[in-house]
């Protein structure tokens, strides 16, 4: 059987709500979103490093939920950083956005514990040299990369296990 027409299988598997069809297009949606990140990712930890100052770091409360545990919090940061005597404001602490709730918001704080803050006032920034108002505080890890590569082919592994082991 040729791609495409294995292709023209799981498309109409998938349109039949059958689950190996669906767990196939899931896959390669999967496969595709991960693998940019993971690009993305790794080009990050490349990226000019410089010191800014931090004007603002914390967590962000949103939602309108009252009970406690339903309340969503993602983390907040402001800083200003100079790169060829030009000043940006940068406001993304990773490449990886968190969002948790009430009871996991100390994961954001863990995360913003590891920012390099040379000072109390300044941190170290991580900026693409060639769009240098694109920044972070934190360079994406090789854990994370990793995290991201095995999220990747995970669900073609289990796919294949599944319908063809």
């Amino acid at each position: 059987m040729d791609i495409l027409n294995y292709f023209q299988q799981m498309v109409d598997l998938a349109s039949d709500g059958e689950l190996q069809g669906i767990w196939f297009w899931a896959s390669c949606y999967m496969l595709v979103v991960c693998l940019y990140s993971a690009y993305f990712q790794i080009r990050t930890r490349f990226w000019a490093t410089t010191v800014g100052n931090i004007h603002n770091l914390g967590l962000k409360k949103f939602g309108i939920s009252n009970d406690l545990s339903e309340q969503q919090y993602r983390g907040k940061a402001l800083y200003s950083y100079s790169v060829n005597g030009q000043t940006y404001e940068g406001t993304r602490i990773s490449p990886w956005v968190f969002v948790t709730n009430y009871n996991a918001k100390g994961l954001l704080l863990r995360q913003q514990a590891g920012i390099d803050m040379p000072t109390k006032d300044t941190v170290t920034v991580y900026y693409n040299p060639k769009k240098p108002q694109k920044s972070f505080l934190l360079k994406a890890s090789k854990f994370g990369i990793l995290v991201t590569l095995i999220s990747a082919v995970a669900p073609f592994l289990v796919y294949v296990s599944r319908f063809y082991a």
